[in-house]
């Protein structure tokens, strides 16, 4: 019995050992792999490479008339320049041009050179009559706004001397037509033909030099 009972607690010593496992437990060691975010600085807009506006910007009142305009510094009496006569300035009319805006047509004229002033003198007559000739302008027109120019000269040998051409007569209102007459003795003449009187007004505008003419029709 005692040998059974021996026998007994060695088979369970025996069992005990084998039921140790020698597995040895996974520690899993911390990684040490902390994700660094790469800040990305968001790259700056991108800008259209910039083009050259086709419009010219405007200089001045001229270049960028009013659609309308205010008629209260607007007559139809005779008008001139504090200085006019002035006769000391080199300029020679190139061209001339015709614009219709909202209530008034204006009247361009152009001149080259930039020496001394140019004056003037205006008024409505019945008929266009050239100076130093004195013959009538054959133009269209019920009334004429005659505007005397000075500050000018003649043409010199090799410049045009067959009349000064207008453009844009097509957008007028109330202009019918345009005649620029070539400077003589220090003056030309402006012939504006209308329908009737209407309040006008005239500048000087420099860079380049000219006349500008405006007509009120509303």
């Amino acid at each position: 019995m005692k040998r059974v009972l021996a026998a007994a607690m060695m088979v369970s010593l025996v069992a005990a050992c084998t039921s140790t496992t020698d597995e040895t437990p996974t520690s899993t060691e911390p990684t040490d792999t902390a994700t660094t975010s790469e800040t990305t600085t968001p790259a700056a807009p991108t800008t259209p490479e910039e083009t050259e506006d086709e419009t010219t910007a405007p200089t001045d009142d001229e270049s960028a008339p009013a659609d309308t305009i205010d008629g209260s510094g607007l007559t139809t009496d005779p008008t001139q320049s504090d200085s006019f006569p002035d006769l000391l300035g080199q300029f020679l009319p190139i061209e001339a041009r015709v614009g219709g805006h909202g209530n008034y047509d204006r009247v361009v004229v152009e001149y080259d050179e930039d020496e001394g002033e140019l004056s003037w003198s205006a008024s409505y007559e019945d008929e266009p009559i050239q100076d130093g000739s004195g013959l009538p302008v054959d133009m269209a027109g019920q009334k004429f706004l005659t505007v005397v120019v000075s500050g000018v000269r003649y043409p010199d040998e090799g410049e045009a001397t067959e009349g000064i051409n207008v453009t844009g007569l097509n957008q007028a209102t109330v202009v019918e037509d345009v005649h620029v007459d070539y400077p003589f003795e220090g003056m030309h003449m402006i012939f504006v033909g209308v329908d009737e009187e209407h309040p006008y007004r005239v500048q000087v505008f420099n860079d380049p030099e000219r006349i500008v003419i405006d007509i009120l029709h509303d």
